[in-house]
């Protein structure tokens, strides 16, 4: 299932999730993935869903406009970390202040994997355990440049219904990311609102790791600065 992914690819693993979660609540009918581009967009040919391919960082957008339109439906909202939190960032931050009804999906794995490995704002420098490290600027002026970016301290705050994050390692956590999602998807179709998830995922073919290295990287030095915990639950 989903081979076109790469060996230990947590896409996969979150794709399994959902298709469990849809099969299991009866939903098939009624789900539109809308997904953004990148690795995303290689799942565009998979799932067993209506789907709509949207422009890059543009996922919220186009969610609350068919969301506007075809309010009986179930709009699951899929992007990476880059999409969301760089390019798509604007998107995110106004999307939480309404309170849009959002179900969303964040595959986190600090890179853009699909463009050959660029860091993208989650990235964090595992050599350096602190949460922040000092480099200097083009003007050779002392800056501070924070590993990692946490949503949770942009959008916590704000008005949203549920905030979440899980890892996609191994079966504990895998366990704790699938109660997250179907938690948020019964906030989503119940009382609506802003619903996310961000999910820590494997990307070992641009971290140059075995799979299980990849996951012993993420459970032993990601998690240190991710935490794994609901951080809003209204």
């Amino acid at each position: 299932m989903y081979d076109m992914l790469c060996p230990g690819c947590g896409h996969r693993t979150a794709m399994m999730i959902l298709d469990e979660l849809i099969e299991n609540h009866k939903l098939k009918e009624k789900v539109i993935f809308a997904l953004d581009v990148a690795c995303c967009s290689l799942l565009i040919d998979f799932v067993n869903y209506d789907s709509i391919m949207c422009a890059h960082g543009r996922v919220l957008d186009v969610t609350k406009g068919y969301k506007e339109i075809r309010k009986e439906n179930i709009v699951i909202s899929y992007m990476g970390d880059g999409a969301a939190y760089s390019i798509g960032m604007e998107e995110m931050l106004h999307s939480a202040r309404r309170n849009d009804d959002a179900l969303i999906i964040v595959i986190n794995n600090g890179l853009y994997s699909m463009t050959g490995g660029q860091k993208s704002p989650t990235y964090i420098d595992v050599k350096s355990q602190n949460d922040r490290i000092t480099t200097t600027n083009s003007l050779d002026k002392p800056r501070q440049v924070y590993n990692g970016f946490l949503i949770e301290n942009v959008i916590s705050k704000l008005p949203i219904n549920y905030l979440a994050r899980a890892s996609l390692t191994d079966k504990d956590n895998i366990d704790i990311a699938k109660k997250y999602i179907e938690k948020a998807l019964k906030k989503y179709i119940n009382i609506g609102g802003f619903n996310m998830v961000e999910l820590l995922s494997p990307c070992p073919t641009n971290y140059k790791l075995t799979p299980k290295d990849m996951i012993d990287r993420i459970n032993n030095e990601f998690t240190k600065i991710y935490k794994i915990m609901e951080f809003v639950d209204a």
